[in-house]
């Protein structure tokens, strides 16, 4: 029953966001965060802002449905939104906006500054903290998903291209501030995405722009170096002096 599932941190988290339309629920243990977030809100519900999230997923998952460890210590959260003017052609600042609502978080909280891989990961000295996964599921109703490694111990025997954000076990305390702080800053940008002056603080933290990437769209991978971001978000890359344009798919760094 969910009500034996309900996590301490419920309570906090919803007492730090109580001023604001928003409705909180926090479980000890779930599959995905994403899937609770489907299987229990209907569209017609949405009169507020809903947060979901967990202290553990037992099944979390990220781009392509691909395996994201979620044990005790990170952060597991979806947030169920409407998003004003939402379309295909600009889904890409809403992705790319709410890794940098998470990067400034992580920022101003641990004091921690991450890299951005463009479009979805946040990483730490090369690896990976953080992932996100923008689902639509009705008219301009989005669930953002996000996972973040605070501190989950073992996590870089059990995946080495992985790490934490800070290297102790957060407190209570830091950890529900965390999510609040995190939740108030995705509600300040979403009616405000398509606005694009945090383009060029998000661009100014990615990973790999001016190196040599492929790109992977489909079934079609695109090679050359990672120029900039156009004003949709989207990837500019020089190959062999011709500019692509690339708006979804995954970004490889080239070994030199």
């Amino acid at each position: 029953m969910i009500k034996n599932n309900i996590s301490k941190n419920q309570n906090l988290i919803a007492n730090q966001l109580s001023d604001l339309p928003i409705t909180v629920t926090w479980l000890k243990q779930v599959d995905s965060t994403n899937t609770y977030a489907k299987q229990h809100f209907q569209a017609q519900q949405y009169q507020s802002i809903i947060l979901a999230g967990s202290d553990v997923q037992t099944h979390g998952y990220g781009k392509q449905k691909r395996y994201f460890i979620s044990n005790s210590g990170g952060v597991y959260l979806s947030l169920i939104a409407k998003v004003p003017h939402l379309t295909t052609s600009n889904q890409g600042l809403l992705t790319t906006g709410t890794a940098w609502c998470l990067h400034q978080t992580i920022r101003q909280q641990f004091n921690t500054i991450s890299d951005i891989k463009w479009v979805n990961d946040l990483l730490l000295h090369g690896k990976k903290i953080a992932g996100i996964l923008i689902e639509k599921i009705a008219t301009q109703t989005v669930i953002i998903g996000i996972g973040c490694n605070l501190y989950q111990p073992n996590l870089e025997q059990a995946l080495a291209s992985s790490t934490n954000v800070l290297d102790y076990p957060p407190t209570t305390e830091q950890f529900c501030k965390f999510v609040a702080q995190l939740v108030r800053k995705l509600m300040s940008f979403i009616p405000n995405f398509t606005q694009e002056q945090f383009l060029y603080d998000y661009e100014k933290n990615m990973s790999m722009l001016g190196q040599k990437v492929t790109a992977i769209t489909g079934k079609k991978a695109i090679t050359g170096d990672a120029v900039r971001l156009d004003n949709q978000a989207n990837l500019i890359l020089n190959n062999h002096g011709q500019l692509v344009t690339i708006n979804s798919g995954e970004v490889l760094k080239i070994r030199q």
